[in-house]
């Protein structure tokens, strides 16, 4: 015996892989039903096959379908089929859906607790049990929960299980015992036979009813709803069995609305979906929900009429309390889905053009008034379009269609081409009539009832009507004027160029700068004085506090052709455009304005009610809305017409499931939320699926991949374009990866579902550490062998080579050590050549120019018997030439010293001796001068040194001394100083060394250089030059220092 059956369920896992996937975006049959899009599926395309044998829907929000070739998962946009081979069953036939028995403690169904389960019934007592998104077999189900209910006896054919009604089974079964699943995570059921129904937990009975109808008990006429249980009698009525008897139900609601309806059950059909614990009643072509009142009775709600199920042999119905969609089941025609429509058409039977609207005006409560003289509303009883005609309007119509309003007087104004009227429609008769010669765009009134007029050349004019002969006047020429609207005490003229602000007093305008080259299409100021716009190509924008912000545009650019603006006051605002109607949140907006984020746009499209997806602007006023809320748009095919607080807002709230992986071309089995992928996966698809039944274009999904423990950045984030929500990997690298696939879930800064996947990618073996380890071995194993091998034979070649380099070697040193010698000789004398050249013009050329001149005035001096003048110069000459010879005399033996190579000659020399001989020298010039010499170096100190060149020194310094000094003291002193040998020095007052020659010697010299030609840029003197030079050579330290105009040279000799 096969066991019929159908339960509830919960999602939140994954989903083993399907046979295939039918994407669409195209109906078979798409037609308008009453208040409904009425779309029809079979096995052409999407269904698995036409039988449909029972259908539900999980905790997740998929409709699950049994059908007879496989169980097939419906997300409002395609069909993904679960066979044999993916859920592990025998067969692919499905006979029916079930509530589970397990003891989930889940809840009612209706509630959408996570963790609730359902489970598909096939052949061979096979169970799938239908969890998170996805199904698979549970071999124990049959085992546990079934075979062990009270009377089943192992498949006793006189034992049935309840699959709701109607049931197939009906014409072909009599059973003794009925039993009706009432678990929802509970464990109960209900087991009725000819006499009573009781009520079960487990193996344990809760209460005994004794129920014995006057005639055949009809099994098929139980169902139950919450979690009551109710018997129709074939007698019409309605009876609700308790633990404390059986008590007549009462019906009321819509039914009740139906004159032919008598108040019994008699000839209705009940549609009981025992899987969604959702009851119908289907009565004359019209069905009704019926919902439990506690105390009541049963109420009735119509929710669909005019569509015959008895005609297209429907036996499974289920409603989505979220969109109010409808699924319909037949056992031969396959599925039908039902959208609700939220916006109403309105058209006249005329020819097309006629129903092409533009700017309307509310006439009175439920009329809308077009420029044409047509006034449509709807019938209240049938809802049918009604139209009355406006016989001056029709008669003043020229076929313009753009611009008209009411002013404050209840008259309205009318633009047609180049004319302009005011008419009394009550009393159907024109007022007035003004022509501006050229066409005009748009009208609309300011606060002082003036007309201000938006022409397509001329400019913007404005109208007093108050005034005696009123007649329109220029106040900005050139602008050509899109829309009108006042703005506090001003006026906002939107143009092709920008938007400017008029003063209505002045008439003077401004352009907002920031919308300078914008097309502005629409102006809205809200109650915050912020100034809403829409703009070709540029679709929203706001302007507030001297600041624009561009709203970002839909994925297709579908707002970029937008039209006006409508507040409906309920927090939104909705924008029609030449692809649809965007429903957007004001708070949203202001967020995005404060921060840009994926700020989110509720999408309406032609399966909501529309006639076309193509809606009209240009016009003024665009939109229109009505005393209860009603709003009006204009559309290429009627107006539409919709009250905001009724919309469903379809927002996609549901999760995200991942299907299946496709990986090499091999399907995975095992989906969780950690992925352990094969190795080297060259392609990686990851299918997704979300359920949602509005319009797929509000479906936002975006995925990011990064590095295990890698923080997600926002240029992570990748829009997932394919339509089956598919993301592909190319040659995934080893390691761990984080997945994140998340969607926009409707309105609201950073409401967003993401699902988070763990993908590990093992290593091939060569990218293992231990295959890397063994690599760097085996290649520096390879390296030592190789290097061994090598180095042995450069060894021996080594050892020949090293003997022929070592004797070239010693030849070669020995060339190089005469090279050196050579070369450091003719260093040495360049060096001294250089300060011998550098100092010549300063202490020899210039005494001998002075010479010659001095002596070349001598015989004029002696013609005048200027006799002691000239024995003055002779002396000046006499003393200047002794220096000099001096000088060249020091100098040769200076250069013998470094170009003969004469060798320093050290002895003990007689400091006070050598210094009592030079100054002898100098003597006359110093005491000319008028200074004092004094010697304090003591008789018999000496020194070891060279006695010719320290005489060298000494002779320079108290040449440099005289040649210095006027009117002062030339002191010469030395001492023993302990450990450090005999310290000499030579001070004289007067005019102090400048500085520079001052670091010259007191700054060593460095090998290569030549401190006398570019030491600081700067020239010395040749004596002191040579005392340095000397001062080296004999092992001299030499400094000086200069002072308060006391100048002292101090010389150490070593011990």
């Amino acid at each position: 015996m096969q066991i019929r059956f159908a339960l509830w369920f919960s999602v939140n896992r994954l989903f083993v892989p399907l046979t295939f996937i039918c994407i669409f975006f195209f109906l078979e049959n798409a037609f308008s039903q009453k208040g409904y899009t009425l779309s029809h599926y079979t096995d052409d395309n999407g269904m698995p096959q036409n039988s449909v044998r029972s259908l539900a829907a999980d905790a997740e929000g998929f409709i699950w379908i049994a059908t007879e070739n496989g169980l097939a998962r419906f997300d409002g946009h395609r069909f993904n089929i679960f066979d044999k081979s993916f859920v592990g069953t025998t067969s692919n036939r499905f006979y029916m859906l079930s509530p589970s028995m397990n003891r989930t403690g889940a809840g009612r169904p209706g509630q959408q607790k996570a963790g609730r389960e359902i489970y598909a019934a096939a052949d061979f007592n096979q169970f799938v049990k239908i969890e998170h998104g996805v199904a698979k077999i549970d071999s124990l189900y049959y085992k546990s929960k079934i075979t062990t209910l009270p009377h089943f006896d192992n498949g006793n054919p006189q034992t049935l299980i309840s699959v709701g009604i109607p049931s197939y089974l009906r014409d072909v079964a009599g059973p003794h015992y009925y039993i009706i699943p009432d678990s929802y995570g509970e464990g109960k059921y209900y087991v009725i036979d000819s006499a009573s129904v009781q009520l079960y937990e487990g193996a344990r009975k809760l209460s005994h009813t004794a129920f014995a109808p006057d005639s055949l008990v009809l099994w098929w006429n139980f169902f139950m709803l919450d979690d009551k249980l109710y018997y129709g009698d074939g007698g019409g009525h309605v009876l609700g069995i308790t633990a404390q008897g059986v008590d007549r139900v009462s019906v009321y609601g819509d039914m009740l609305r139906d004159n032919r309806y008598n108040g019994r059950f008699e000839g209705m059909k009940v549609f009981w979906n025992i899987t969604s614990d959702q009851l119908f009643f289907y009565y004359r072509k019209k069905l009704y929900l019926v919902i439990e009142e506690r105390n009541r009775g049963l109420t009735t709600r119509l929710v669909l009429e005019g569509f015959d199920l008895d005609e297209q042999v429907i036996q499974s119905v289920y409603r989505d309390p979220a969109t109010e969609t409808i699924f319909l089941g037949s056992p031969s025609k396959g599925l039908f889905v039902l959208t609700k429509q939220i916006f109403e058409p309105l058209t006249t039977p005329e020819a097309d053009i006629a129903n092409v609207y533009y700017a309307t005006v509310p006439k009175g409560d439920r009329s809308i008034l077009t420029p044409m003289g047509l006034a449509l509303s709807k019938d209240p009883v049938t809802g049918e379009a009604m139209t009355e005609r406006i016989p001056i309007l029709e008669e003043l119509n020229t076929g313009d269609k753009r611009s008209l309003f009411y002013d404050k007087n209840g008259l309205l104004w009318v633009k047609m081409g180049d004319f302009l009227y005011q008419v009394d429609v009550q009393a159907n008769r024109m007022l007035r009539k003004f022509s501006l010669a050229t066409e005009i765009k748009h009208i609309y009134p300011d606060q002082d009832g003036k007309v201000w007029i938006a022409t397509g050349t001329k400019g913007i004019y404005v109208l007093d009507p108050s005034e005696k002969d009123p007649q329109p006047k220029l106040i900005k020429d050139v602008i050509k004027g899109t829309y009108l609207h006042i703005w506090g005490d001003q006026m906002l003229v939107a143009t092709t160029t920008g938007l400017y602000v008029f003063d209505r007093h002045s008439g003077e305008a401004k352009l907002i700068r920031d919308t300078d080259g914008i097309y502005i299409k629409s102006l809205y100021v809200d109650k915050a004085n912020r100034i809403w716009m829409t703009a070709n190509g540029e679709g929203l924008l706001m302007y507030e506090k001297n600041k624009l912000v561009h709203f970002p545009l839909d994925r297709n650019r579908y707002l970029g052709s937008p039209h006006c603006i409508v507040d409906d006051g309920l927090g939104y605002l909705w924008i029609p455009t030449d692809k649809g109607l965007f429903q957007m949140a004001v708070k949203d907006l202001l967020d995005y304005a404060r921060g840009p984020f994926d700020v989110f746009y509720l999408y309406h499209a032609k399966e909501e009610g529309f006639l076309t997806n193509e809606f009209n602007g240009g016009c003024q006023p665009c939109a229109s809305t009505m005393k209860d809320g009603t709003v009006s748009l204009p559309s290429l095919n009627g107006l539409i017409w919709f009250r905001p607080d009724k919309v469903i807002k379809k927002v996609p709230s549901a999760g995200i499931v991942l299907d299946r992986i496709l990986v090499n071309r091999q399907w995975l089995t095992n989906l969780g939320d950690t992925l352990v992928l094969p190795a080297n996966p060259v392609q990686a698809r990851f299918f997704f699926s979300t359920p949602y039944y509005g319009d797929a274009y509000n479906l936002n999904l975006s995925y990011a991949l990064v590095d295990a423990g890698e923080p997600v950045q926002a240029s992570d984030w990748i829009p997932i374009q394919s339509n089956d929500f598919s993301i592909v990997f190319s040659n995934l690298g080893h390691g761990r990866h984080t997945l994140l696939v998340r969607k926009v879930n409707g309105f609201g800064k950073g409401n967003h579902t993401i699902r988070t996947i763990c993908v590990i990618v093992p290593p091939l073996w060569y990218q293992t550490w231990w295959a890397k380890i063994l690599l760097v071995l085996a290649v520096a194993g390879g390296f030592y062998l190789y290097n061994s091998f090598r180095l042995r034979k450069i060894s021996r070649e080594k050892a020949r080579l090293e003997d022929i380099v070592a004797k070239r070697t010693e030849s070669l040193n020995l060339a190089l050590r005469d090279v050196e010698e050579s070369k450091n000789e003719m260093s040495r004398q360049l060096h001294m050549l250089s300060r011998l050249l550098a100092s010549m013009t300063h202490d020899i050329q210039s005494p001998l120019n002075y010479i010659m001149l001095t002596s070349g005035s001598i015989p004029s001096m002696i013609d005048k018997g200027e006799l002691a003048v000239v024995s003055e110069i002779g002396q000046v000459i006499s003393n200047s030439s002794r220096r000099m010879s001096d000088l060249l005399r020091g100098l040769l033996d200076y250069i013998k010293v470094h170009v003969y190579g004469n060798s320093i000659q050290f002895e003990n020399v007689a400091l006070s001796q050598l210094v009592e001989g030079k100054y002898e020298l100098f003597k006359t010039a110093s005491e000319q001068k008028g200074n004092v010499f004094v010697n304090e170096v003591p008789a018999d100190l000496t020194v070891p040194s060279d006695a010719q060149m320290l005489a060298i020194m000494v002779h320079n310094l108290l040449d440099n001394a005289v040649k210095f000094t006027q009117n002062g003291t030339i002191r010469i002193g030395a001492a023993q100083d302990a450990g450090s040998g005999v310290v000499m020095h030579i001070s004289n007052s007067g005019a102090g060394i400048p500085l520079h020659v001052i670091d010259i010697i007191n700054t060593p010299d460095r090998d290569g250089t030549d401190e006398a030609v570019a030491p600081l840029g700067r020239k010395t003197g040749l004596g002191l030059l040579i005392v340095k030079e000397v001062a080296v050579l004999i092992d001299v330290r030499l400094h000086v220092s200069s002072e308060a105009g006391q100048t002292c040279f101090t010389l150490r000799f070593n011990a």
